[in-house]
Parts: structure tokens; C-alpha cells; sequence
């Protein structure tokens, strides 16, 4: 054995070399290390869901009862919690949605030991997603408007499709639904008024031709409407309206789930039960974390006679939702006029049939919210008046005339076309409103809609809404001459006519302060018309 010490490198230069190289490979094998980590780490793009899967090997009775929920924390101080999910094979959920780009971090709290206690770190990124602005708010500034959580504005152009989640129930790619969401989003609709479930209709009892999903395909429960178990959900009509809110959320389109509905047949836990705060607790735990969901208690809320039944449910989601999305309550008129509802609910959505500018301006000064008439009209089927599911409707352009009567008191609107409003769905259809309703939309995406309010006594014929002396709206059912007055304007403004049904336009002048005579161009004939009057470019 050869005990003598090894020669040392003299040469430093050779020395100074291996340093270095040794150094190199040190930083390359860190370097390395580090991406590995960050390769690891979930990332999850601003205000997109995210579910975090925690299993347990314990035997529950029943695992749809078991208390599960996750402490949430982001880069901000944001601390918050949100109620976990059953949702098959022994795993439980927490779906997040981070609205704070950094790291967040979440623990969970259970009841079972197995699912107590577990830990999860994420990163939240950019957007990439131009369709998502955050969640919907109510613009603190301008209180009868919308405004999304990023600042962008939300003109709000509503679509009722009760049965919406009806579509595809069997096919997870949905080839009917997503060509159904790309037509109605090109149209402007921006939000979508479907049922949490619905049953059947009593005008079009049973499944009456192809298309009519009343009694639909799967029931929200296990067992059926006629015998089911409220203590235990149907996973695979769940995980279906799950595909579905995300086809919306891709499209930036708002869901505002009506989760319960009184006039359609569905056998529902008994009020206040536990089955019932378990009902409301689902759809929460599942859905609250889209920033394009908005809650209603119930269609036609006015069928649930108990007060206080009403506003426990009410503060239960208040309770629950961590993410505080908007809350109102569809067409409960006694309750909304006497101030019940104006602590606790963010907008009014309510239907009315008749007196469509007057009733959102007496509706808008009893409470500073938006105002939203949600059911105003029922366009027909291409076969005219007599087409129809349900036992009323309208024409296209009666029904696009009601809503710009409404849009010009400082409301907003909700279409419906017979064949896709309830449980009768022709999604391929493309109604004769839907371009009329486009040209709505397009027309007040034009203007700072936000920044006027009603003002009709400054027109002699029609309805008119201003930021006085920067910018006007009129519309009047019937084009005639009409006289506009126009005070603090610090110079010119330019007019322009706008024509309801085609999109067409046409130069009406530069006008000044003062009583202005206005009159329609005669080509045009007796229709609805609207004037813009707006600051002039300078020449």
C-alpha cells in the first residue's frame, strides 16, 4: 500500500481553473434544482378556478355530509375560507380561484383526520384570457352600473336559457353548447340567466318533441324527482354543469344561476332542512369561485311566501361566498318596494310586461343599484305570432323596441326567444333579434352610458338620457321632429342618427347650447329611431 501523500497541483493556473469549473457545476446543478421547484409548483392564472384534490381511505355513510373547507391566504394579507366538495372516489375539492398575482398558500379543516391539516402552495400569474376581467362589481362611483374587478366596463346584455345545462349532457366535448355560447356571445349577450336545475314546464308537459329537456336527461340528486335523496348529489350532473360554467367563463360570459326555481315542478329539500343548508352549501363550494357567477335566490321568487326563509338563504350565501359575488333575487316586486331586500342584495331583477321606461325610473329611485328588467318580452319563431312554446309572444322588434325604452331610463335587459328560454331549446335557430339586440349593444358600447342619467325633460317628443352638455341618447318609438335642449356645452357637438334594426347611421349635424330642433331622416320612415349626441372631434 503506497502511504505516500499525493502531490499537490504547483500550477495555478490549473488550479484557478478547476475552481472555477467546480463553481460552474455548482451553479449549473442549483440552477437546475431551482427550475425543478418552480416546474413543480401549480400555477394558476388570475381569477381562472383551480381544484385542489385531497383523498381520505376513511368509510363514510355518507362522504356528501362530511365538514370540509380550506383557510386560504394570498401575497396581500387576502385571508379568507371556502367550503370544499365531495366529488367521488374518496376525494374531496377545494376549487380556488387566486385574484392577486404571487404566491398563495391553503389549508385544509375537516372532520375526517385524513383530510385535515393538508397543505397546498400555488402561484398566481397573469391572465392570458382577454375574455376575463375579474369579478363583476357594482361600480362604487356610478351605483346604478356594473364594473368588472380589473376597471373594464360591463354593459349588461342578458340571455334567458333556463335549460342551458341541459345541452350535451352526455357528450363532455360539447359540440351543441360551445357553437350555441360563440353565436350568442357574437350577438353581445354577455350574461346568461339559467336555472342551478329546473323540471318541467306546465305549457310543454313532458319531453313533447325532440328538444324539450323537460324532465331533463339527468336529475340534480340521486333517485329522481319523484322519489330523490337530498342528502346525496348526482356527481355526473354536477361535473356536466361544472363543463358548463367553464365554456361560459372561457367566453367572459356571466352566469347568473337561479338556484331555485318555484313553477317548474322540482321536488326540493324541505325549507330550512338540512338537506336544504346542504343544497346552498354545494352550490357555493362548487361555483363560488368563478368570477363570472352571479346568484339569484330563486326564479319568480315571489312564489316562496316565507320572508324569512328568503333572507336566511340570502345571508347564508352572504355567510359562505368568500369571493362575495353579486346576489339578487329574480321578480319579487312587494319585497323590493318596501326595502326588504336593499341591505342585502346588489341589484334588482325584476319582469314587467308593460310601462317599461317609467317602472325602471321609479324602481332606480328606490334604491341606488342597478336596475335589471330581466323578463320584458318573448320573441316568436320564424313562423310568425303563432310560433311559440310558452303562451305569449312578441315580434322581434317589439321586443328590441321594449329594451331600448328601458336602456333609456338607466336600465338594463334580458332577451328571450321562445325556443330557447325554458325548457324547449333550438339552439341552432338564429332569431331576427338577435341582430337587433347587437345593434343595441354595440350602440351603448359606444357611449359613457355610465356617466348619464335619465333626463326626459329635455326633449319634447321621446326619452333621453345625458351627461348634460357632453353627451345625449334619445330614442323615440316613432321618428318625428323633436326638439333637444342643450345647456354647458364648451363647444360644438356633433349629432348623429342611429337606426335600431339595421346598425345604419346618419349625420344629424354639430349642435349648441340652446333648444335644438332635430328631425330623423325620411328615408328612414315611421320606426323606432335613436340620436347620439357626443363631444365633436376637433377639425
Amino acid at each position: 500500500m503506497d502511504n505516500k501523500p499525493k502531490k499537490k497541483c504547483s500550477n495555478p493556473y490549473l488550479q484557478k481553473k478547476r475552481i472555477i469549473l467546480s463553481l460552474l457545476l455548482f451553479i449549473f446543478s442549483v440552477t437546475i434544482f431551482i427550475n425543478s421547484c418552480i416546474s413543480q409548483e401549480t400555477q394558476i392564472p388570475r381569477w381562472r378556478p383551480h381544484d385542489f384534490n385531497f383523498k381520505s381511505k376513511s368509510n363514510h355513510e355518507n362522504p356528501f355530509t362530511v365538514d370540509f373547507s380550506a383557510a386560504v391566504k394570498g401575497p396581500d394579507g387576502t385571508e379568507f375560507t371556502t367550503l370544499g366538495f365531495y366529488n367521488g372516489n374518496k376525494t374531496w375539492e377545494i376549487r380556488v380561484a387566486p385574484n392577486v398575482e404571487g404566491p398563495w398558500v391553503l389549508e385544509t379543516h375537516s372532520n375526517d383526520p385524513q383530510l385535515d391539516g393538508k397543505t397546498a402552495s400555488f402561484m398566481c400569474i397573469p391572465n392570458d384570457n382577454p375574455n376575463i376581467h375579474g369579478k363583476l362589481l357594482v361600480d362604487p362611483e356610478h351605483p346604478h352600473h356594473f364594473i368588472f374587478e380589473d376597471g373594464s366596463r360591463y354593459f349588461l346584455m342578458g340571455y334567458e336559457c333556463d335549460w342551458l345545462w341541459a345541452l350535451d349532457m352526455e357528450e363532455k366535448n360539447l359540440p351543441t353548447l360551445n357553437p350555441f355560447l360563440d353565436r350568442l356571445a357574437s350577438h353581445g349577450f354577455n350574461h346568461i340567466i339559467l336555472n342551478a336545475y329546473a323540471h318541467d314546464t306546465k305549457w310543454r308537459k313532458g319531453n313533447t318533441e325532440d328538444g324539450d329537456y323537460g324532465p331533463p336527461p339527468m336529475f340534480a340528486w340521486e333517485g329522481s324527482n319523484e322519489n330523490p335523496v337530498h342528502n346525496r348529489f348526482n356527481l355526473s350532473y354536477w361535473e356536466h354543469y361544472d363543463r358548463v360554467m367553464n365554456a361560459l367563463y372561457q367566453r367572459g360570459i356571466m352566469a347568473h344561476i337561479m338556484i331555485k326555481v318555484y313553477n317548474k315542478f322540482v321536488n326540493w329539500p324541505k325549507i330550512g332542512s338540512k338537506e336544504d343548508d346542504l343544497y346552498f352549501r354545494w352550490i357555493i363550494a362548487r361555483y363560488a369561485a368563478y368570477p363570472n357567477a352571479v346568484w339569484d335566490f330563486s326564479k319568480e321568487a315571489h312564489n316562496e311566501k316565507g320572508i324569512d326563509y328568503k333572507l336566511n338563504r340570502l345571508r347564508l350565501i352572504r355567510e359562505h361566498d368568500p369571493y362575495h359575488n353579486l346576489i339578487t333575487v329574480h321578480d319579487d316586486n312587494q319585497l323590493y318596494d318596501n326595502g326588504t331586500y336593499s341591505d342585502i342584495l346588489d341589484f334588482r331583477s325584476d319582469q314587467h310586461h308593460n310601462k317599461w321606461h317609467p317602472k325602471i325610473l321609479e324602481q332606480r329611485t328606490q334604491n341606488i343599484w342597478p336596475v335589471v328588467n330581466v323578463e320584458f318580452g318573448y320573441e316568436h319563431g320564424p313562423q310568425g305570432l303563432n310560433d311559440k312554446t310558452y303562451n305569449v309572444v312578441q315580434s322581434p322588434k317589439e321586443v328590441c323596441r321594449r329594451g331600448w325604452e328601458i336602456c333609456l331610463a338607466g336600465g338594463y335587459i334580458a332577451y328571450y326567444y321562445t325556443y330557447t328560454a325554458w325548457d324547449i331549446i333550438r339552439p341552432e335557430d338564429i332569431p331576427e333579434g338577435y341582430a337587433y339586440f347587437e345593434h343595441l349593444h354595440e350602440f351603448f358600447e359606444n357611449t359613457n352610458y355610465w356617466l348619464m342619467k335619465p333626463s326626459d325633460e329635455l326633449v319634447s317628443e321621446g326619452y333621453c338620457i345625458s351627461n348634460r352638455g357632453k353627451e345625449y341618447i334619445v330614442f323615440l318609438n316613432n321618428a318625428k321632429p323633436f326638439t333637444l335642449k342643450i345647456e354647458g356645452a364648451n363647444s360644438q357637438l356633433k349629432s348623429e342618427w342611429y337606426h335600431p334594426f339595421t346598425g345604419e347611421k346618419a349625420d344629424a349635424g354639430k349642435v349648441t347650447n340652446g333648444t335644438v330642433k332635430l328631425t330623423p331622416p325620411q328615408e328612414w320612415g315611421d320606426i323606432p329611431i335613436a340620436l347620439h349626441v357626443f363631444s365633436a372631434p376637433k377639425d
